[in-house]
């Protein structure tokens, strides 16, 4: 794998997926059933968000409630189920195996890691192929929403984002946000 700019980003994203789902038929039945409910167009690769120097952990929050952290000290990516480290040159694709599967998976070329069980009774979980995690051999390592109908909102600090710093992946459009903000300041008064 070579470090890829935001134009290679798509073919990066495009490669991975056909990579993975030839080596794991959950997967593979994930993204069918995926595109079949959505179109091949759902399927569109985010700006990347460098997580390379990025101070212990970010929260990565997929659909409502199903949080998992990377840690870039140790380069792994880690829920209540099961963690993953990335080894340099490897990506790996976050997201669930069936329509109403209730835990969030990471698939490589080399099999899959259960990272964490979250609730379907929020209107909205994690997607199916949800989102891509890829070290490169420059020690980059990113992480792109890959056009999933829940979103994702990356909560951390990084010198290299300018301190700390609230990354959301809306699916909504432009004009009407699906993710509701509302910035809450706190004073102390004496």
């Amino acid at each position: 794998m070579q470090a890829t700019q935001l134009p290679d980003l798509k073919s990066f994203a495009n490669e991975q997926i056909e990579k993975i789902a030839a080596t794991n038929p959950d997967f593979e039945h994930a993204l069918e059933t995926y595109v079949q409910q959505y179109g091949q167009d759902k399927l569109r690769v985010s700006e990347a968000t460098e997580l390379r120097g990025s101070i212990d952990p970010v929260a990565l929050i997929m659909g409502r409630n199903c949080i998992v952290t990377y840690n870039d000290s140790a380069r792994q990516l880690k829920g209540s189920l099961g963690a993953i480290v990335l080894s340099q040159d490897s990506a790996y694709l976050i997201g669930r195996r069936q329509p109403q599967d209730g835990k969030l998976v990471a698939w490589n070329s080399e099999g899959a890691v259960e990272l964490q069980e979250y609730s379907s009774q929020v209107d909205t979980i994690p997607s199916r192929v949800h989102g891509i995690l890829a070290s490169f051999e420059d020690g980059k390592t990113i992480y792109a929403d890959l056009g999933s109908s829940a979103g994702s909102i990356l909560v951390g600090q990084s010198r290299n984002l300018g301190g700390a710093f609230v990354r959301i992946y809306d699916p909504g459009n432009e004009g009407a946000n699906s993710i509701r903000l509302q910035r809450i300041f706190t004073t102390v008064s004496r």
